[in-house]
């Protein structure tokens, strides 16, 4: 019960922060948007080669539509890490300033998201390829590469270092103050699970099943639905974002910021016996 209060807390909290700067959510939006956009010019004619036994072509093209896609999609988180940061701090940073720390960190971006988009490649392949044992090596594998490289994004944003230094850095990290540190993220996904996928989810099933009967009636209600789907996950992603910053502020340098308290912060992160915090250029 007090991991739980203790996560709600910084559900919060980390709420707080993308209320009191709302244009925070734009980067996930325009970031999703230009993303499927890339699944859809690259990707999509990529399926339909494979699917026309067009392998070798259709494989290209819908590896090189993934990490398109990837980089867009951290390329966008970069900068709403940036802007999270500031705004912290007690700053007024605008879209444009998150989009110009974005641009100069366009290396590392790239790199990482290249590095990102093999390992889930290969990760997911384990899955697919070994059967029962493949799926639980695979996801185990997943699972330790999520709390390895949860705090990449702030890594490369306030730090811009490059995708090797990045993991090194993370892993620096995750080795000074292990804990639970994903416990913040498993919170706000169940919260918003709760209070937007789920309903979701519900009126997009209702809008299914009485589509046969009603027509406009259940396409109304899974228009609903998906427009709550949507920003159920613009709003997952923002609070994520804004809670590894924070997190970040705290392993790095022992720094409370945006109205997060050392004891919320301690509850995600249980410093080791003898452990200091991890320096790096911040």
């Amino acid at each position: 019960m007090k991991r739980i209060k203790a996560g709600w807390q910084l559900t919060k909290k980390s709420w707080r922060v993308l209320s009191d700067s709302p244009g925070l959510v734009k980067f996930p939006l325009i970031g999703g948007v230009v993303a499927l956009l890339v699944a859809i010019v690259v990707i999509g004619p990529g399926l339909y080669l494979v699917g026309e036994q067009s392998t070798v072509a259709g494989a290209i093209l819908i590896a090189v539509g993934t990490y398109l896609a990837a980089f867009v999609t951290y390329y966008f988180a970069v900068g709403l890490a940036h802007n999270a940061d500031r705004q912290m701090h007690g700053e007024s940073p605008t879209f444009g300033d998150g989009m110009a720390l974005a641009s100069s960190r366009m290396g590392a971006v790239a790199g990482w998201a290249f590095v990102a988009t093999v390992v889930m490649t290969i990760i997911r392949a384990i899955q697919e390829r070994f059967g029962v044992a493949g799926a639980i090596i695979g996801g185990l594998a997943g699972a330790a590469w999520g709390v390895l490289t949860f705090l990449a994004v702030p890594v490369i944003a306030l730090e811009g270092t490059g995708p090797i230094t990045t993991i090194k850095r993370c892993a620096s990290l995750v080795k000074s103050r292990w804990g639970e540190q994903i416990a913040g993220t498993i919170a706000i996904g169940g919260i918003v699970f709760l209070a937007g996928f789920l309903p979701a989810i519900l009126l997009i099933v209702a809008g299914v099943a009485i589509w046969a009967s009603t027509g406009v009636g259940g396409a109304i209600l899974i228009a609903i639905g998906v427009v709550i789907l949507i920003i159920a996950a613009l709003i997952q992603q923002s609070l994520s974002t804004i809670f590894g910053v924070a997190l970040y502020r705290y392993v790095a340098g022992q720094e409370a910021v945006g109205g997060f308290t050392e004891q919320e912060l301690e509850s995600a992160v249980r410093l080791k016996t003898g452990a200091t915090p991890a320096t790096g250029t911040i």
